[in-house]
């Protein structure tokens, strides 16, 4: 099977199927290789402050790995072995693979165990179709909601965390790393990214992530970006505006504690704007003060919140609102017939073979020209599952954006100064 001259003469179809089966293959090898370094952990019950490092130099020495990364690796493979068990059969089964388990550790190592069996048992149940991001981000939304007042503390621990890192990179280059929160560093990016756009507005040829490093460099060294603002969009359960503990979700980033949304809303003026969700957080309709165009467009980036293509997490924001049957052909210009599709999706679906439908609106359906389907669905904007409805109305919910203007007046204030939500209304 794995001969060259037989994969050199497979079909389209043949070559996904060997795919699809080399990697449940090697999820079965990933699990062997958990268990392992296990067992080992097992037999060398010795353990230092730092956890497994007794056994790890072991196997580090087998193996000729850094002591680090043996005992890294052996202090994960036997949280994973002890905690985990249903995710490392999982894992044997080939119904996850070795990423996905990683990140399960590491997203719940702050949990206690009863929090983090919780976890486990949820995201396994929906681990089918989700990209390794698609995964982490349902990981730490569920995280903040199955201990929300954890959230905070854990929010407070983090950010005596923050910091900004350099690390020389080949060829006279460097990487600049910062560990901030979730919301001051998605302001950061939008206001780099909005500077960036104006010196393509204004003639630079450059590729966009080059300009974004220019813009960043002019923000912090030369207090460019003078009079730029941005927005941050967070939604909320309107349970929120009562007290309830439940996290929001920041566009662009994901899940924040209650402890976020509060420090922004009661620090800065605020503006509140209405979102009707179904029960489960699907959006169905978002108010709006402006003209309809404006008003059906914010409508498809909140319903998608991210490129509809299967896998792909570009941000609606920054994708193409594409007519799934174009207009050209009769296509009307509405909810059901429009959706979010990144430059390199929205040309991906104009390619022979390719097939893209909308049976419904906020649901996507992708035939690849060897004639496999994909679905991509709608994901809740905000989750209900902690907290009581407390709306009239079958079947119906609302919850509130939030939207705080940044201006880029220099680096050091840099902050945001207004919010946008969305107001409740009666039913």
């Amino acid at each position: 099977m794995f001969d060259a001259d037989v994969i050199a003469g497979m079909s389209d179809v043949e070559v996904l199927h060997l795919l699809r089966e080399m990697e449940r293959e090697r999820a079965a090898l990933d699990a062997a290789r958990v268990r392992a370094p296990a067992r080992m952990a097992r037999l060398r019950p010795d353990r230092d402050v730092g956890g497994h490092r007794f056994a790890g130099a072991e196997v580090g020495a087998a193996l000729a790995w850094p002591p680090s990364r043996a005992a890294t690796a052996v202090a994960r493979a036997a949280r994973l072995v002890s905690v985990f068990p249903s995710t490392v059969d999982a894992l044997a089964d080939g119904r996850i693979d070795l990423a996905r388990a990683h990140a399960l550790v590491e997203i719940t190592e702050s949990l206690s165990d009863e929090h983090a069996h919780e976890l486990e048992a949820w995201i396994l149940a929906r681990a089918e179709h989700k990209t390794v991001d698609g995964w982490r981000t349902a990981l730490r939304a569920k995280k903040d909601r199955v201990d929300p007042e954890g959230a905070e503390r854990r929010r407070d621990l983090r950010r005596q965390e923050r910091r900004v890192d350099l690390y020389a990179a080949e060829d006279g280059m460097a990487h600049l790393d910062i560990y901030d929160t979730g919301e001051r560093l998605r302001a950061v990016y939008l206001m780099v990214d909005k500077v960036a756009r104006g010196m393509r507005a204004q003639g630079a040829s450059d590729p966009l992530d080059v300009l974004r490093a220019a813009a960043l460099h002019e923000l912090v060294v030369n207090g460019g970006g003078r009079g730029v603002t941005v927005e941050l969009q967070i939604a909320v359960p309107h349970t929120v505006l009562g007290g309830a503990a439940v996290p929001g979700t920041l566009d662009g980033y994901g899940s924040v504690p209650k402890a976020a949304i509060a420090e922004l809303v009661a620090t800065h003026d605020t503006t509140w704007r209405r979102i009707i969700t179904d029960p489960v957080g699907r959006v169905l309709e978002v108010s709006d003060r402006r003209h309809p165009g404006a008003d059906l467009a914010r409508h498809i980036r909140l319903r998608d919140q991210t490129c509809r293509f299967p896998g792909c997490q570009r941000p609606a924001r920054a994708c193409e609102l594409d007519h799934t049957v174009p207009h050209s052909r009769g296509g009307s210009t509405s909810a059901a017939n429009l959706g979010c599709l990144c430059a390199l999706h929205h040309k991906l679906k104009d390619q022979p073979g390719w097939h893209l439908r909308q049976p419904r609106p906020g649901l996507f359906r992708w035939t690849t020209p060897t004639g496999r389907t994909h679905t991509v669905g709608q994901d809740p904007l905000v989750h209900y599952d902690l907290h009581k409805r407390s709306v009239g109305g079958p079947g119906l919910k609302n919850a509130t954006l939030t939207t705080h203007s940044v201006p880029a007046s220099s680096p050091r204030d840099a902050r945001p100064l207004a919010t946008a939500q969305a107001e409740q209304a009666p039913f």
